[in-house]
């Protein structure tokens, strides 16, 4: 639903929920003939929808960080070209960021865009959506859109349907003519033909799927970053308080910058040992270096992953190596 605001003189205003509206005129400036398609233009914008059911943190919310593509084409067979080509770019993202084993491309409602989209859907209980995924060819399709009497996949015809909770952190549609059209967005084609332009969009929420990485991601004490998407790649801890020890962990902290590693340095001395394991714990960076006189005096570190494993000795002349840096 839209934001709508009251201005002076009680002008009319609204916040922009998605923006075909303000693409498709800018493109009209820009494509004249079929010699400037196709084109493409994407944003990374500021949305805002006035969610009733506004929840679950930053899952759903009023305000939220979203990419977009739009893509301009002279016909429907380019747009088909584009439109894979755009899917597959799409999943190898979710793959960088840990996400393809739970992310499905289910089919849905286009809603007033098109017929049909393509929804990426990523399974979570935390998920409000529901898609039902084929147990024999993993084919999905949103439940909102499956006919409940349809107990059969209709793209092996061998397999029947899970329900899986989900949510959605991407969306792909061929617009076609819809915005076109109303915006008389044409070119003059080959012999000299005014055609309208078709169009597609290409959605990723960039603030929802960072909370689906954390619903996928995480166990009871906290976060579990991906490193494709940590904040930090080595969260540094000095424990004891003193000159010796402080003096090391700086140059250790130096070190890792200066070779391009992203490192958070705990130095605090007004928590104790166990509250800074919780916290690092609970931030959730790839790797926990602990340095202490213990560890100093085998010219080493305490290296443990957030993943799970057992902490272990590591020599610090050997600790760039491990993080795969050249």
């Amino acid at each position: 639903m839209l934001f709508r605001l009251k201005g002076a003189g009680d002008k009319e205003y609204a916040l922009g929920p998605t923006h075909e509206e303000v693409i498709a005129p800018l493109a009209k400036k820009i494509i004249l003939s079929y010699k400037d398609l196709p084109y493409s233009i994407f944003q990374i914008q500021t949305k805002f929808r006035n969610e009733l059911r506004a929840k679950s943190g930053i899952l759903r919310t009023r305000e939220f960080l979203m990419k977009d593509l739009y893509s301009f084409h002279s016909n429907q067979e380019d747009l088909d070209a584009y439109f894979s080509k755009v899917a597959k770019a799409y999943k190898n993202i979710f793959k960088t960021l840990g996400l393809s084993r739970q992310t499905y491309e289910a089919l849905a409602s286009g809603g007033s865009f098109s017929k049909y989209s393509f929804e990426f859907q990523t399974v979570t209980d935390a998920g409000e959506d529901t898609i039902c995924i084929c147990k024999k060819c993993n084919f999905s399709i949103n439940k909102e859109m499956k006919k409940e009497d349809n107990s059969e996949c209709p793209n092996c015809k061998k397999g029947d349907f899970e329900e899986k909770k989900a949510v959605e952190v991407g969306n792909i549609f061929k617009l076609g003519t819809k915005y076109s059209l109303p915006f008389d967005l044409k070119f003059k084609d080959k012999d000299g033909s005014e055609k309208p332009v078709l169009m597609g969009c290409f959605g990723l929420g960039i603030s929802r799927t960072l909370g689906a990485i954390v619903e996928v991601s995480h166990d009871d004490k906290g976060i579990i970053w991906p490193k494709s998407v940590a904040p930090f790649l080595v969260h540094l801890i000095a424990i004891e308080d003193n000159k010796k020890l402080k003096t090391a962990a700086e140059k250790l902290y130096a070190i890792l910058q200066k070779e391009k590693i992203e490192v958070l340095y705990d130095d605090r001395q007004s928590k104790t040992v166990g509250e800074r394991f919780a916290e690092a714990d609970l931030i959730g960076i790839p790797y926990r270096v602990v340095v202490s006189e213990k560890t100093l005096a085998k010219n080493s570190v305490e290296i443990k992953e957030r993943a799970g494993s057992s902490a272990k000795l590591v020599k610090i002349s050997q600790l760039i190596k491990l993080f795969h840096v050249k």
